[in-house]
């Protein structure tokens, strides 16, 4: 029983002392004496917070201080409750209704519909906010295969809104980025056959040939996006910059999601915690499938805090901040709805594996 206590004194001094994003990038670097394995983090990759401040000289006191009360308040809010917060202050019709849609007789359905109420009044006494154009046949080209199989989509160039000032701190400001250059995209995320194919072996957790690659770090999809290039097949790859990637999913909309998410996307609540072969769920309007859930996507960009002096051209934001961790968006078969907004960012170190983690390809014709 002594033995027990001492080992529940550890793990409780761990809880407390450790930050939940720190034991995340522990779990995905395979330290703490263990490798990843099929249960991710218990907490997802939540962004950097201050440094705590260190703590000041008292003297001891002759009674020991009084045990902590428990908030029942301050508990995780429920996915109802995410997702209505980061509507419900929003000036655009369509991103309450998503909230509607989702929950039409949920806790906040009567002030939904009351906020829908006001801004159509309001809509009939000024213009109506312009939305960036939708895709459409005429702006596509026809979809290309690779040797191996990786089928891309044609994004055309075009303008958007990046971020949300309605959502979190890494994602504001919202500002306006130009792509002026149109690109492909891999229709799938990069399946396990695929990755097999070129790498020779099978990192992933969850096998299975049509299932997304996972387990592998943002140096791996380097060292695959080099072999791809050394085939001379007319393309240059290479991963999505953090603009393209967000262009290509919201795919002309401005809400929090592209669509019906549990149409589009394996997450927490439909993925039975596992992946899924891609493909299964419906494509947004450009044609590309599984942007939101079955698996984290990592993009070129290193990590900034916010998006105070972001490329406003849809450029890799190369330059600047600490350069110690690199973009990762989309969420996941593990994590809840409000990690796969169109907005939302996550982290992690370049080098870190996870099964969570994947990846598709952008590629561009070779000029010569």
């Amino acid at each position: 029983s002594s033995l027990r206590a001492g080992v529940i004194g550890v793990v409780i001094i761990v809880a407390v002392l450790v930050p939940p994003r720190t034991l995340l990038l522990m779990v995905a670097h395979g330290q703490g004496g263990c490798r990843p394995t099929a249960t991710p983090p218990a907490t997802p990759p939540k962004k950097r917070t201050a440094p705590p401040k260190k703590a000041t000289t008292t003297k001891k006191s002759s009674s020991p201080a009084p045990a902590p009360k428990s908030n029942p308040a301050k508990s995780a809010p429920d996915t109802e409750t995410v997702l209505w917060e980061t509507v419900k202050d929003s000036t655009v019709i369509g991103d309450v209704q998503v909230y509607l849609r989702r929950y039409p007789s949920g806790r906040y359905a009567s002030i939904a519909r009351q906020r829908v109420s006001d801004l159509q009044a309001a809509a009939k006494k000024n213009e109506p906010e312009p939305s960036p154009p939708a895709p459409t046949t005429s702006s596509r080209r026809a979809p290309v295969t690779n040797r191996y199989g990786i089928e891309m989509a044609w994004i055309s160039p075009g303008s958007f809104e990046m971020g949300s000032n309605n959502g979190e701190a890494a994602e504001k400001p919202a500002h306006r980025v130009t792509i002026r250059e149109g690109f492909y995209m891999g229709k799938y995320e990069v399946t396990q056959k695929q990755w097999k194919a070129v790498m020779g072996v099978n990192p992933s957790t969850f096998k299975g040939d049509d299932n997304p690659v996972e387990t592998v770090s943002w140096n791996d999809a380097q060292e695959f996006i080099r072999l791809l290039n050394a085939q001379n097949d007319g393309y240059q790859y290479r991963l999505p910059t953090e603009a393209e990637w967000e262009y290509a999913c919201r795919a002309g909309t401005i809400g929090p999601y592209a669509g019906d998410l549990d149409e589009m996307a394996w997450y927490d609540k439909n993925s039975g915690s596992t992946t899924h072969p891609v493909g299964q769920k419906q494509p947004n309007a450009w044609g590309l499938y599984d942007m939101y859930g079955n698996v984290y996507e990592w993009c070129q960009d290193w990590y900034h805090e916010n998006y105070s002096g972001a490329p406003a051209d849809g450029s890799a934001w190369e330059s600047g901040g600490e350069q110690k961790y690199r973009v990762l968006r989309g969420g996941s078969w593990y994590y809840n709805a409000s990690n796969c907004r169109s907005a939302l960012r996550n982290l992690n170190s370049p080098g870190n594996r996870s099964l969570i983690f994947g990846f598709r390809v952008v590629a561009l014709a070779r000029s010569s």
